[in-house]
């Protein structure tokens, strides 16, 4: 996991719960010193034990709460790459360029990194169906994206998850309803 994913956990747990909660975390998973470098790789198991230990302080479900970091992590990622979100005019146009444009921009700015397969199609004018496919199964992050994604349009939107990985299927679809 690129070290800019990091970064956005350590900000939304010091702007939420304070810098002690952070360093507790890093004294607990990470090893000594460890500060997170945007462009660097970090095991994925760091990020997974936070995410674990900040549901618990947040006494929340961990698919809510990956939910919520992937919502902060969109406004986190459109505040660093601002150029790359602004070619984008609507919620739908972004969607289905996920993985044909944003995903081709992540791999020249960052070595290796790792990105999930998405593919998104127009249903209707109000319904895109899209596939995310990662062996991280960060499913419920990446429908927190697609809310943050929502919310920086202005855009309502409803997601239901018709197949999930964690329920032993081969992909996660989710049918987004929005306008």
């Amino acid at each position: 996991m690129k070290g800019l994913i990091f970064r956005c956990l350590e900000e939304l747990v010091i702007e939420t719960k304070g810098m002690d909660l952070w360093e507790e975390l890093l004294e607990k998973y990470c090893p000594a010193d460890r500060v997170y470098v945007s462009a660097r790789s970090y095991p994925d198991e760091e990020l997974v034990n936070m995410a674990v230990s900040v549901s618990q302080v947040l006494e929340l479900p961990l698919p809510d709460t990956l939910k919520a970091f992937g919502t902060y992590l969109f406004s986190f990622l459109a505040k660093k790459h601002p150029a790359i979100v602004s070619e984008f005019k609507t919620f739908e146009e972004l969607i289905v360029s996920i993985d044909e444009v944003i995903h081709r921009e992540v791999e020249k700015l960052y070595d290796e990194p790792n990105l999930p397969t998405i593919s998104a199609n127009v249903i209707d004018s109000n319904t895109i169906e899209l596939i995310y496919n990662s062996p991280r199964k960060l499913c419920f992050c990446a429908e927190g994206l697609i809310y943050g994604c929502a919310e920086h349009f202005d855009e309502q939107v409803e997601i239901q998850q018709t197949t999930c990985t964690h329920k032993h299927d081969q992909v996660c679809t989710f049918i987004i309803s929005h306008g």
